[in-house]
C-alpha cells in the first residue's frame, strides 16, 4: 500500500526529467518507507538499477551480493564466472557495460540502497562513487540515488562528506505521512479517535501503520503488537538505534532523557556528562536530522538562544520509554491475553494527554493548514519561561498580519467543557503580547467543544481530530 510522498516523487522526477546527471540523497528513520518511495519512483521506467546492503555483513560479502544482484538485473551470464575483487572492479563494469551504452536515451536510475551497509560503515566507498561520478558517469545522463537509514552516517559521511560537496543535487529526508495520509491505512468504520489514539502510539511511520489489524479493536492491536512475548514491535527500539546510530547506547541514554519533558541544552550535558560543546550539540544535530527530536526556541528569542529546548518526536519511542522498556520482564513470561490493560491501565489517559500535545507540535503547519493560515506563519512552537515550569503555552503561531495565535491542546474522550474557561484566560492574562500584534485563539482537541464552551466564544477556532484525520486525503 503506497500512500502520499507527492512532493518526494515529483522532486525525483525533475531530477529524472533533466537533461543533466545528477545525484540524490534519500534518508530517513528505520521503516519510513523509503526503498518504497524509489522503487514507485522507478516503475516504468526502463532503465533502473537497484543495489541493497546487506545488514551486518563486510565488503566481501557486500561486493558477492551486489554481483549477484547485477546478473539478476541485468541478465548478463559472464557475470555467472567473474568474481570482483574489490569495489573498482564493480564500479568498472557498471561504467562500461550499464552507463555507456550507446542506445540510451532516457536517464538510467542507479540507486546503493542502505548505503551504510554497502559501505560497512567506511567512508572509502564514498570517496570511490566521488572518482568515478566525477571521471566517469556523470557524463551518461545518470540519476545516481544514494540512500541509507544510519544517520551518522549518512549525514556526516554522505551529505556533509568533503568528497561530495557541491555534487548532490537533491537531499531528501524521509519523515512520518501526513496525519490525513496515514490515517487512509484505516477502514472507515474505525472512529476517528481510535485511528488518533495509533498515531499517538507509533505516529505516521508506513509500516507500522500496516501492522496494524483493521477488524480487530485498538486494545486487541496494542497487546499484539507491543504486549506479548512474540509481539512484534517489542523489540523495535533495537532496530532502530542498530540501524540508526553508530554510538547506538549514547544515542539511546540521549533520546531517553527526553522521554517525558523538554529539555535544555545545560539539562542533557548535566544529566548525560557531556560537554555543551561541538560532541553534544552533533549528537542533537543528528539526531534532529533523522527526525527522532526536535528543538524549539521560546517566542521573543533568538534562532540560536541557549534557551532552545529539544523534546523526543519519535512517537513509537515515546510509548516505548513509559510503558514497554519498564515492563520488559513481565511482557517476556506473562501469558495474558490483557498486560495492556494490567500494565498501562488509568496512567494511559494521562499519557495520550501529553502525547497529543506532543503530536500537535510536531504538526503544527498542518494545523495551520486546517486553520487557513500556513502562508502567514513565521513561527510555530511552545511558549516557555526559562525558570517557570508552571506556565507554558502548548502552541503559539506568530503571523506576518501581526496576529498571534494561542493553542488550547486537550485529549478528552468527551467533547471539552467550560471547565477549561479559567485556563486559557490565566494564559491570555499572563501572555506577554506584544505592542501592535492581536490574539486569537484556538482549541485542538478530540471532539471540539460542546454547547456551553462554543457559546461562551472563548475559543476563536476549533481543531478536531476528525478535521486532523481528513484535511490530506484528495
Amino acid at each position: 500500500m503506497f500512500i502520499g510522498r507527492t512532493q518526494e516523487m515529483a522532486r525525483l522526477q525533475e531530477l529524472y526529467d533533466s537533461p543533466l546527471s545528477h545525484i540524490a540523497v534519500v534518508y530517513g528513520r528505520r521503516r519510513i518507507g523509503k526503498s518504497a518511495l524509489i522503487s514507485r519512483f522507478a516503475e516504468g521506467k526502463p532503465w533502473y538499477y537497484s543495489f541493497e546492503g546487506i545488514e551486518g555483513e563486510r565488503t566481501h560479502a557486500q561486493i558477492v551480493h551486489v554481483a549477484e544482484a547485477l546478473k539478476r538485473q541485468t541478465g548478463d551470464s559472464i557475470l555467472g564466472n567473474v568474481v570482483f575483487p574489490h569495489w573498482d572492479a564493480v564500479f568498472a563494469y557498471l561504467t562500461e557495460n550499464l552507463l555507456k551504452k550507446a542506445s540510451r536515451r532516457k536517464k538510467l536510475i542507479l540507486v546503493f540502497d542502505e548505503l551504510q551497509w554497502l559501505a560497512a560503515g567506511r567512508g572509502r566507498l564514498i570517496s570511490l562513487i566521488k572518482y568515478y561520478w566525477d571521471n566517469h558517469w556523470k557524463q551518461h545522463n545518470v540519476l545516481l540515488i544514494l540512500c541509507g537509514s544510519l544517520a551518522s552516517f549518512m549525514v556526516q559521511r554522505v551529505i556533509h562528506s568533503k568528497a561530495l560537496y557541491g555534487r548532490i543535487s537533491l537531499e531528501l529526508l524521509i519523515k512520518g505521512l501526513a496525519p490525513g495520509e496515514a490515517a487512509a491505512f484505516f477502514d472507515a468504520r474505525r472512529s476517528r479517535e481510535e485511528v488518533l489514539k495509533y498515531l499517538l502510539v507509533v505516529g505516521t511511520v508506513p509500516r507500522y501503520l500496516e501492522l496494524v489489524q483493521h477488524n480487530r479493536s485498538f486494545t486487541v492491536n496494542m497487546n499484539r503488537l507491543f504486549f506479548s512475548p512474540q509481539a512484534v514491535l517489542k523489540d523495535e527500539i533495537n532496530r532502530i538505534f542498530y540501524s540508526q546510530f553508530k554510538e547506538k547506547t549514547l544515542y539511546r541514554a540521549i533520546v531517553e532523557y527526553m522521554q517525558d519533558s523538554i529539555r535544555s541544552l545545560d539539562d542533557i550535558s548535566r544529566a548525560q556528562k557531556i560537554s555543551t560543546g561541538g560532541g553534544l550539540k552533533r549528537y542533537l544535530t543528528i539526531m534532529e536530522e533523522s527526525d527522532i527530536i526536535r528543538s524549539y526556541v521560546s517566542f521573543g528569542k533568538i534562532a540560536e538562544s541557549r534557551d532552545r529546548r529539544y523534546t523526543l518526536s519519535d512517537e513509537y519511542l515515546r510509548f516505548y520509554f513509559k510503558y514497554i522498556g519498564p515492563n520488559r520482564e513481565t511482557i517476556d513470561e506473562s501469558t495474558s491475553a490483557r498486560l495492556f490493560e494490567l500494565l498501562c491501565g488509568a496512567s494511559f489517559d494521562i499519557w495520550l494527554g501529553l502525547a497529543f500535545e506532543r503530536f500537535c507540535l510536531k504538526h503544527a503547519h498542518h494545523i495551520a493548514r486546517i486553520l487557513g493560515f500556513e502562508d502567514t506563519v513565521l513561527r510555530a512552537g511552545p511558549y516557555f519561561v526559562r525558570g517557570d515550569s508552571a506556565f507554558q503555552i502548548d502552541l503559539l503561531y506568530l503571523r506576518s498580519d501581526k496576529v498571534i495565535v494561542m493553542c488550547e491542546i486537550k485529549f478528552h474522550a468527551t467533547p471539552v467543557s467550560t471547565a477549561v474557561i479559567p485556563e486559557i484566560r490565566r494564559k491570555i492574562d499572563l501572555f506577554p503580547l506584544p505592542a501592535g500584534h492581536s490574539l486569537e485563539t484556538a482549541l485542538i482537541s478530540v471532539h471540539g467543544p460542546d454547547a456551553s464552551l462554543h457559546a461562551a466564544k472563548i475559543f476563536d477556532h476549533h481543531v478536531t481530530a476528525a478535521d486532523l484525520l481528513e484535511c490530506e486525503k484528495k
